[in-house]
């Protein structure tokens, strides 16, 4: 077992923009593609993800200082630590379950795909952490029973089934607003909300007033001209929180230079990304016409491929303050945000793709997403702590519960999570 865990974690240590690559390399290969072009592609590929990576650092970088300041500034305080998803991820990827939900995960995907359930071919393997997170809880609760590990396979073929779905549903929505042509993501944190933010937009279409606000990026730049702009939108959000947060006159400077650049940098990394994924995509493309013509398959990816459009960026942005606001007044959330806050933009996809990127929807969607988020995060605070301090108690902190939004982000994985347990308990 150790040697299976070991194997799976130097796939996750080596990342995705070294493994991904391979990965497009080895489909392009099986899809009949010149050699030639499908290295070329592959390469471009993890060179636009190290690129993205770097851009998405520059983010967080730059907004957690700030973040970390509005809490101190503002007395702030909860007993549950958002540490951030990389700790979630550790806990998924550390626990013995790994080994029989990757291969359900594998299985899931391959089955749904031969019997055309799904178009989505999942490659991003390094996501499957939400389904493991899932499992690795209900093996914990199950005292490792021989029930236990059968009922945490079946949540992660569950779920992922779902995400699988979801990801072909809302795809043409990523192709026409975000650009993804032939890209579908299967990245639970970013979809979920889909379940609700589209109905809710329904919803907002017959609310007399409500349905004609349209604050979207062509409207906003007609009417501010300059101030309606990426890189001004930019400049204008991050140095208004970092003044809320009283900061000084260079780290504000800096913070909003920052923000702006993400929201210039992002798109140009994210067409360079599909530069170099059109090669796979069209091979994939012409492979499933010619053995069974009529169907489609969507390249199932991270997704960070899909926060380019600049919406996505401020609405994270603005989402920040909203957050912590909501983490202080709602009534028995117990989360303190902190780390996954300068990551909000992968949990609000779904606020812009059903309203075409109106931003004064994605408000609405955003507030009701980051209560959903804090009130999962608290009641997964405990399981959380509790894993943690099994696979690195270094992380936890005394007096305190550990846990993150991202955990939250996953709503509708707690469905399952919480039928099963009951034949557990």
């Amino acid at each position: 077992m150790d040697l299976v865990l070991g194997f799976f974690t130097w796939i996750i240590e080596a990342g995705a923009s070294v493994m991904m690559p391979v990965i497009l390399l080895i489909l392009g290969i099986a899809l009949g593609q010149r050699f030639s072009d499908v290295f070329r592609a592959a390469i471009t590929f993890g060179i636009a993800f190290i690129g993205l990576n770097l851009v998405i650092g520059l983010m967080v970088n730059t907004i957690t200082p700030v973040i970390n300041e509005l809490v101190e500034v503002y007395g702030l305080r909860n007993n549950a630590i958002d540490i951030g998803w990389p700790a979630g991820a550790a806990v998924a990827w550390g626990t013995d379950v790994v080994p029989i939900i990757f291969i359900t995960i594998l299985a899931t995907n391959i089955i749904m795909l031969a019997l055309g359930w799904t178009k989505t071919m999942d490659i991003d393997i390094w996501n499957y952490w939400h389904a493991l997170f899932i499992g690795s809880a209900i093996v914990l609760i199950g005292e490792r029973s021989t029930l236990s590990y059968i009922l945490a396979a079946a949540s992660a073929a569950i779920n992922m089934a779902v995400v699988f779905k979801i990801a072909d549903w809302i795809q043409p929505d990523c192709a026409d607003i975000l650009g993804l042509e032939g890209i579908s993501l299967p990245h639970t944190q970013a979809v979920s909300q889909a379940l609700y933010s589209y109905p809710m937009d329904w919803m907002l279409n017959k609310i007399p007033g409500i349905k004609d606000i349209n604050w979207t990026t062509e409207k906003m730049q007609e009417r501010l001209g300059l101030l309606g702009e990426p890189m001004m939108l930019g400049l204008v959000i991050g140095g208004g929180l970092a003044v809320a947060a009283r900061m000084e006159v260079r780290v504000i400077l800096n913070t909003a230079m920052g923000v702006a650049g993400v929201l210039v940098l992002l798109p140009r990394m994210i067409a360079l990304l599909m530069e170099g994924l059109m090669v796979i995509s069209e091979g994939a493309h012409q492979f499933m016409e010619k053995r069974f013509p009529g169907r489609e398959v969507y390249i199932g990816l991270d997704a960070a491929v899909a926060i380019g459009h600049p919406f996505v960026v401020s609405i994270a942005l603005i989402m920040i303050p909203i957050t912590l606001v909501l983490a202080f007044v709602l009534p028995g959330v117990t989360v303190l945000p902190l780390a996954d806050l300068s990551v909000l933009t992968f949990y609000n996809i779904c606020s812009i793709l059903p309203n075409r990127g109106n931003l004064f929807r994605a408000l609405i969607h955003g507030t009701i997403q980051s209560i959903i988020i804090l009130y999962l995060a608290t009641y997964a605070a405990p399981m959380m702590t509790e894993l943690l301090g099994v696979v690195d108690p270094t992380l936890l902190m005394e007096g305190s519960q550990v846990t993150n939004l991202a955990i939250g982000a996953q709503s509708y994985t707690w469905i399952p999570f919480f039928i099963f347990i009951q034949f557990i308990r």
